[in-house]
């Protein structure tokens, strides 16, 4: 069970990244680079349009995670993207949020300096598909699938190599 001090942590470090992100479009304001404080801006307003995509999928404990991921571990910085047809996935909440964490304890077990990647939930007919990318990382796929197939049951594990990105797609089957 999330504690309240574990929200009040988290809202003290999203207030903490957004303070930032004011400072440097303040920042760019004082110089008169309005083309960079354009650009911060729509950042700003990308990360918070995913943020609310995010929260309409109804999987809080996947959305608490993936929030929290970036805050907690600033080793490893996850964009992420959402392309549900607004899909209510409260059913797949805690799948999804297994493999999410599952990942990032490979991550931590090899002791990898910095990662950078992305993460993509998408769904077709028949599948809600989680896609993590893994950017540069000379990581054995292979080894990451075995372990990862290990600790995910009823999971589609498909891992590939793509010019120097490592891509996993997490596949979970939807109901007939």
């Amino acid at each position: 069970m999330v504690e309240a001090k574990d929200i009040i942590q988290l809202l003290r470090l999203q207030r903490h990244d957004l303070m930032n992100d004011l400072q440097i479009v303040h920042g760019y304001l004082s110089m008169g680079k309005t083309e960079k404080v354009k650009t911060k801006l729509n950042e700003i307003i990308d990360g918070f349009n995913q943020e609310r995509f995010l929260m309409n999928i109804n999987c809080p404990h996947f959305a608490l995670w993936l929030i929290q991921v970036n805050l907690e571990h600033k080793h490893i910085q996850f964009t992420y993207s959402i392309h549900t047809e607004n899909r209510n996935l409260h059913d797949y909440d805690l799948m999804l949020t297994n493999i999410g964490q599952t990942v990032i304890e490979i991550i931590i077990e090899d002791d990898l300096d910095i990662v950078t990647g992305s993460l993509e939930l998408r769904e077709s007919k028949d599948s809600i598909d989680l896609v993590i990318i893994i950017n540069d990382q000379t990581i054995d796929y292979n080894k990451w699938k075995y372990k990862l197939s290990e600790k995910l049951e009823n999971v589609l594990i498909q891992a590939e190599e793509q010019e120097s990105n490592i891509i996993f797609v997490f596949s979970i089957s939807l109901p007939d």
